[in-house]
């Protein structure tokens, strides 16, 4: 018979809340405790308990901290076991977890009560997710598993150990142009396999790009987009928050309208990334509802507007995507490749090159124009 079989868990409060929560079985915690004295373990404090089980890596400060607030629901979704707190997003909550079957480590977004409550948007999530799951490119962090546990709907995502764009922005002012594009060039292959598949993003931003040291990027959180509320679905008074200017930034303009969203929906989102990741401002600054109003009636400006030295060329490429009618942006992610093809690894543009075909200077013109989009009808009814 083991040792951890004939001794007894001590009579600690603590250790019965970490032993409730799922974290560590009762026999984890014997053994770690047979070389004390179990009167010192049962008359010491919660801290002080909690203090050993992090130093020993049985838990991490983050499980410690929320057991010793007397948390014991929600450190562990069927294999997954929640490790660390991220952030709070559009989308959900994240949290940092172990998967116990392979021992990797990876992300799981728990997801809003009220938005899988609502059927007309959790069958579209789910069936785009699992769309989202098939896209295996190097530039789009992996969909990896759906779940249910407890009434509480999670996804799984490839860990991306990276900082996002907003973040280097933020710390280390604008980028250089050709860093940028660079970093923009990458996100546009990565778009052009999803859209190939049906899918698009809707949330492009430098929050949901992420940045190795490498100059690699990976776009975060594709297929699960349908978990968003469209912002101007109804009047709040959020819409003038700056808070709320920030998480709604680079939506294209013909999201305000409610009008069917596509490709170059996504297209205007990067546009306007870009543009932030060369100045280090938005297109249109003010309130959610000031800057909404802006881009309607404007398109993104040109970043050599602000800062010099801007190549021609990118300079072009961002009024292009950044245009307010949906006609006059790049029609496809692969047109876009293509014009950032200058600034894409030569391996990348060579592993590609089947898939794009001909250049752009190459390709003859569309045998019939694009289908005209929101602003085209709506210069016909206004007159503009």
């Amino acid at each position: 018979m083991s040792t951890s079989t004939r001794l007894r868990l001590p009579r600690c409060r603590f250790l019965q809340t970490v032993v409730k929560s799922g974290l560590l079985a009762p026999d984890d915690i014997i053994d770690v405790f047979a070389q004390y004295d179990p009167e010192q373990i049962e008359a010491a404090e919660p801290l002080q308990i909690a203090t050993i089980l992090v130093r020993k890596k049985l838990l991490t400060k983050f499980q410690a901290m929320q057991l010793l607030q007397g948390k014991t629901q929600g450190f562990v979704l069927g294999q997954y076991k929640i490790t660390q707190g991220l952030r709070e997003d559009r989308v959900g909550l994240l949290f940092l977890a172990e998967d116990t079957e392979s021992g990797a480590t990876v992300s799981v977004k728990v997801l809003p009560t009220d938005r899988v409550s609502d059927d007309t948007v959790y069958r579209p999530f789910l069936n785009e997710a699992r769309q989202a799951s098939k896209v295996t490119h190097e530039s789009v962090a992996r969909v990896l598993d759906l779940g249910i546990w407890r009434d509480t709907h999670y996804v799984v995502t490839e860990h991306v150990a990276a900082p996002t764009l907003d973040k280097i922005v933020g710390e280390n002012g604008p980028m250089s142009p050709n860093a940028a594009a660079q970093a923009i060039a990458q996100v546009a292959v990565g778009l052009m396999h999803a859209h190939a598949k049906g899918l698009m993003h809707r949330d492009i931003k430098p929050a949901n790009i992420a940045l190795f040291p490498s100059r690699k990027v990976k776009l975060l959180d594709l297929g699960l987009t349908h978990m968003l509320d469209n912002p101007w679905a109804k009047v709040t008074k959020r819409i003038n928050l700056k808070e709320y200017a920030e998480e709604i930034a680079h939506i294209p303009p013909e999201q305000a309208w409610g009008c069917e969203l596509d490709a170059r929906s996504d297209i205007y989102s990067l546009g306007s990334t870009a543009y932030f990741l060369i100045t280090g401002k938005h297109p249109f600054p003010g309130s959610a509802q000031e800057m909404m109003t802006d881009r309607q009636v404007k398109d993104i400006p040109r970043p050599s507007t602000i800062r010099a030295g801007i190549p021609v060329e990118l300079d072009d490429i961002i009024r292009k995507m950044g245009a307010k009618d949906p006609v006059n942006r790049f029609q496809s992610a692969k047109d876009l490749v293509i014009a950032l093809h200058p600034w894409l690894p030569v391996a990348e543009w060579q592993s590609i090159s089947a898939e794009i075909g001909p250049k752009a200077e190459e390709r003859k013109a569309p045998a019939a124009a694009p289908k005209p989009g929101f602003w085209g009808k709506l210069k016909s009814l206004f007159g503009r």
